[in-house]
């Protein structure tokens, strides 16, 4: 998969191109819905799949002080969208100047100049230009005379509801993990590089591998059981999860720590892509380090024997 960090910088034109367009913040079930279309129109036309996306959320030019925390970090969206066999990422930063591009200029010059697309795909709320000022009629209308085919995808519901980055940030901050990963398709993502903590876990016999803490939408504080890609390995790894503020030895301190089940390898430096799959418990503060240590000891076993049931086909309940 090719990345293009800026397409008015970009100076070879992408030919044959079925290109969708979005912010695709969450990269939920209806945007890969919008993006599996598009892959599969270009190979069955052998041409190119392209996602037009921004590196920044518009609203943090449009109205900073309103802007949400995102789903996904870029980094986050670059492997999900390679998942889905996307062969070109635009990510293009929106500025006042992008801001400024007219709907007629936005097809002209992205849509034909600097992108041969022989067909569009959006979804059913989609505009753009100016203040938003075109919706999907507009996109038609304005594709026709490059003849550029447009494709309108419906909304995806479940239960009745619009699936939206909206409807997802909002069940986040809510710590429905069941309902967020529904909604995504696949298990709520985490992408960090492991970093030097305290070594607190090591000491107790539990080691960690610590994550950064990026600026997105976090699940709520707390254990949670979830999977672990690690850069360099190709087998997963089960692994126990807090996302907190570690109350007990480290009051205050926000940080993701991983402890990975069966491994004890030096990882320190290497990309990890965590799936949160489960919540386990809320976040406790213990009185000493025997009494947290003792819990840990619970959740790693609770989290054993959950796989293990779910193995033989056996949900083992939440343990909250």
């Amino acid at each position: 998969m090719k990345i293009i960090d800026n397409i008015f910088n970009h100076s070879e034109k992408i030919e044959r191109a079925y290109v969708t367009i979005g912010n695709f913040d969450g990269v939920h079930l209806g945007h890969k819905k919008l993006i599996r279309e598009a892959v599969k129109a270009a190979k069955k036309n052998k041409g190119v799949s392209v996602v037009f996306t921004f590196f920044n959320h518009p609203k943090e030019v449009i109205n900073f002080s309103n802007a949400p925390k995102l789903i996904n970090t870029i980094e986050e969206k670059t492997y999900l969208f390679e998942k889905l066999g996307v062969d070109y990422v635009i990510f293009q930063p929106f500025t006042q100047e992008f801001l400024s591009l007219s709907g007629e200029e936005f097809v002209k010059k992205i849509l034909h100049e600097y992108i041969d697309s022989k067909e569009v795909f959006v979804g059913f709320n989609f505009g753009f230009g100016k203040n938003r000022a075109y919706n999907v009629m507009d996109l038609k209308e304005l594709c026709l005379q490059y003849n550029i085919k447009v494709k309108e995808m419906k909304p995806v519901t479940i239960g009745g509801k619009v699936i939206s980055s909206t409807l997802i940030r909002n069940t986040i901050s809510n710590g429905d993990l069941h309902k967020v990963n529904c909604y995504l398709g696949e298990p709520y993502l985490i992408v960090g590089e492991v970093i030097h903590g305290k070594k607190f876990g090591k000491m107790m016999g539990f080691p960690t591998a610590n994550l950064e803490r990026t600026d997105k939408a976090h699940l709520p504080y707390g254990i949670y059981g979830g999977l672990i890609k690690i850069e360099g390995y190709r087998k997963e790894f089960d692994a126990v999860i807090n996302i907190g503020r570690n109350p007990t030895l480290k009051p205050g301190e926000k940080s993701i720590e991983v402890h990975i089940l069966n491994f004890e390898e030096d990882i320190y430096g290497k990309k990890i892509y965590l799936q949160v799959i489960k919540h386990v418990r809320a976040e406790m503060r213990f009185s000493t380090m025997e009494e947290l240590k003792s819990k840990i000891a619970e959740d790693v076993s609770y989290w054993r024997k959950y796989l293990k049931n779910i193995k033989n086909g056996v949900d083992y309940g939440d343990n909250s």
